[in-house]
């Protein structure tokens, strides 16, 4: 088994507040935690990644990041109308997904400037057969509350949301690297 990839508590923090909410939630019942604790996915990650080591809420937070710490990392470099801008991507879970009879390409995606500036962006993206490009189900705010959300695989009405080439790029490459995982030859 490969050991865990460390994390800043800064991208362990902003993926329990973004795509690891709900299963933080799921782990967190059994503690009876009020809700004045889990109202707010942003206190609560700190919460949960400040806690001693042993505990019940240190150890289901340590259960909930089992795919950021499994998760692939890249590093791209973004040229915008400032400058360029460097950014270390977190790629938790992708490959094909089938989801009420839809079947595609799934992928979480956490963006972190390396500048200082605690730029963060998380997103939840589908490509279906017949998209050209990573389209998002699920963009999450500053808050860590979901700002825009649709369901994987849906009729995908109105203007698609996409993300900027150099992370599909990376994106696609490693949805090449997943499916060449699977490939027994």
């Amino acid at each position: 088994m490969n050991a865990a990839a460390p994390r800043t508590n800064a991208e362990q923090t902003w993926y329990l507040a973004t795509l690891g909410r709900e299963a933080l939630l799921r782990a967190l019942v059994p503690l009876g935690l009020s809700t004045a604790i889990t109202h707010d996915p942003l206190a609560l990650a700190a919460y949960v990644v400040a806690a001693n080591p042993g505990n019940g809420i240190h150890r289901a937070g340590q259960v909930t990041l089992r795919p950021l710490f499994e998760g692939k990392a890249f590093s791209v470099t973004v040229t915008d109308d400032v400058g360029p801008v460097d950014f270390t991507g977190v790629v938790p879970m992708i490959g094909q997904h089938t989801a009420g009879g839809a079947t595609g390409l799934y992928a979480e995606l956490l963006l972190f400037s390396k500048d200082g500036l605690e730029n963060k962006a998380a997103f939840r993206l589908s490509r279906m057969p017949a998209d050209t490009k990573w389209i998002t189900d699920t963009e999450f705010q500053p808050s860590g509350h979901p700002g825009m959300q649709q369901p994987f695989g849906s009729s995908r009405m109105g203007r698609k949301r996409t993300v900027l080439a150099p992370f599909a790029a990376e994106l696609d490459r490693l949805a090449a690297e997943v499916e060449g995982e699977g490939d027994p030859s």
